[in-house]
C-alpha cells in the first residue's frame, strides 16, 4: 500500500470522520516481472496485462498547519526521463487492453519540457471544475466571507458537492468558467451546457495549462490565494465526502517522501457508456511539474473467469434496457461499484508504468 494513503487511512480511522455528499455527479497475461521491480506490483492484482516498458536511446509553498503535512522533500528534483514517452506509450497500451481511452500531459517548470499523449482530447471535468469555483470565489474578494472559506475547505480537501453547488450559485454558474478560461487563456475548457459545473469541458493541455497559471500569477489571483488552494489540495482525504476513494491515479502511485504533491481528482458516470476519471497534480519540491492523467473507460465487470463490459450486455442497441445496469453518480455514490474500482486501478497502473520509482524527475 502507498504510504501516504496507509498513513492517512489510519488517521482518518482513529479520529476523523467524514461527512456530506460526495464527488461526481453524472485483460491479458503479460508477465509483471518483465521490465518492472517486484514492489511495484504489490499493490497491483495478479493478470494485469501491462506491456514491458521499450528500451530508450536516449517559488516552495511549504504545507501550512493542518494540511496534512505534505511538505517539499529536500531531494532536488531532475528533469524528465530520456524514456519517458516510450513509458507513456506502453501506459496507453495497457489501459487501452483494459477498456479505457487515456490521454496525458505533462509540464516540467523548471525546463519547460513538455509530454503530451493526446493532450487536446476533451473531457468532462467532473470534480475538476471544484478547483476553477475556488480560483474565481478567492479572486473575487481579497477577504472571502468565513462561510464561503468554510466551503472552499470541504470542496476542495474532501470534494463535497454539496459545497460546490452552493458556491456555484452563489457567485455566478457558468460565469466562472468563462472567467477562468479568460484570466488564464485557456483554449478548450467551455462553460457547461446545462449550467451543472460537473459538466464542464476541458482538456488535460488546458489543465496543465490552468495549473501553470496558478503557480506563476499569470490568472490573477494572488501568491496567498494560490497558496491556499494548494494548501487545500496537499490535504485532500483519502476519502471524498460521499464515501467515493479519491485517491487513485496520481496520489496512490506516487510517493510522498519524495516532494509535494497537491492533486484534485475528478469521476463521473456514465458518459457514453464510459466512466470519466481525471487524475491532477502539481508535484515535487517548487512544484517543478505540473501532471494531468485522464480516462474515459468502459463499464467493466471483472469476474474470477472473464470480464464483463456494457457492450457484452447490449449497450449501444436500441434496447434502452441496458441502461439500468450502468452506474450513475447522478443517483448513486457508486461507492462499492467494481466497474468504478476497475476505472481507478486503470488509472493508478498508468502512472505507475510512466514512474515505476515513485518519482517523476
Amino acid at each position: 500500500m502507498n504510504r501516504r494513503r496507509y498513513v492517512a487511512a489510519l488517521a482518518v480511522a482513529v479520529g476523523t470522520a467524514i461527512a456530506g455528499s460526495g464527488c461526481a455527479l453524472p485483460t491479458g497475461g503479460t508477465d509483471p516481472d518483465i521490465g518492472y521491480p517486484a514492489e511495484q506490483w504489490a499493490d497491483i492484482p495478479a493478470g494485469r496485462a501491462v506491456p514491458p516498458i521499450p528500451a530508450s536511446g536516449g517559488a516552495s509553498d511549504e504545507a501550512a498547519p493542518g494540511t496534512g503535512g505534505w511538505t517539499p522533500a529536500a531531494t532536488t528534483s531532475g528533469p524528465l526521463p530520456a524514456d519517458l514517452a516510450d513509458r507513456v506509450t506502453a501506459a496507453r497500451a495497457a489501459a487501452a487492453a483494459r477498456g479505457a481511452d487515456v490521454a496525458v500531459s505533462l509540464l516540467d517548470r523548471t525546463t519547460g519540457d513538455r509530454i503530451v499523449a493526446d493532450g487536446g482530447a476533451l473531457v468532462e471535468t467532473a470534480s475538476v471544475a471544484k478547483v476553477f469555483i475556488a480560483d474565481a470565489v478567492l479572486h473575487e474578494s481579497s477577504a472571502p466571507s468565513a462561510p464561503d472559506l468554510e466551503l472552499i475547505t470541504r470542496m476542495l480537501e474532501r470534494s463535497d458537492d454539496d459545497a460546490a453547488s452552493a458556491l456555484w450559485f452563489e457567485h455566478g454558474g457558468s460565469a466562472i468558467i468563462d472567467a477562468v478560461v479568460a484570466r488564464y487563456g485557456l483554449h478548450a475548457t467551455t462553460a457547461p451546457w446545462d449550467d451543472n459545473w460537473w459538466n464542464t469541458t476541458t482538456t488535460p493541455d488546458d489543465l496543465v495549462d490552468y495549473y501553470a497559471g496558478l503557480l506563476s500569477g499569470a490568472g490573477g489571483l494572488s501568491g496567498g490565494a494560490a497558496t491556499e488552494i494548494l494548501a487545500h489540495l496537499r490535504a485532500a482525504t483519502p476519502t471524498a465526502a460521499d464515501g467515493y476513494d479519491q485517491w487513485f491515479g496520481i496520489p496512490d502511485a506516487l510517493d510522498f517522501e519524495v516532494g509535494d504533491v497537491a492533486f484534485k481528482q475528478g469521476w463521473m458516470c456514465c458518459v457514453a457508456g464510459r466512466w470519466v476519471h481525471l487524475s491532477t497534480a502539481v508535484v515535487g519540491p517548487d512544484s517543478r511539474y505540473v501532471l494531468v492523467v485522464v480516462s474515459h473507460e468502459t463499464v467493466t465487470y471483472e469476474s474470477a473467469t472473464r470480464a464483463t463490459t456494457v457492450e457484452d450486455l447490449g449497450a449501444g442497441s436500441d434496447d434502452v434496457g441496458w441502461n439500468s445496469i450502468l452506474p450513475d453518480t447522478s443517483l448513486d455514490t457508486a461507492v462499492d461499484d467494481a466497474s468504478a474500482a476497475h476505472a481507478r486501478e486503470t488509472l493508478t497502473e498508468v502512472v505507475r508504468i510512466m514512474f515505476p520509482e515513485g518519482r517523476i524527475g
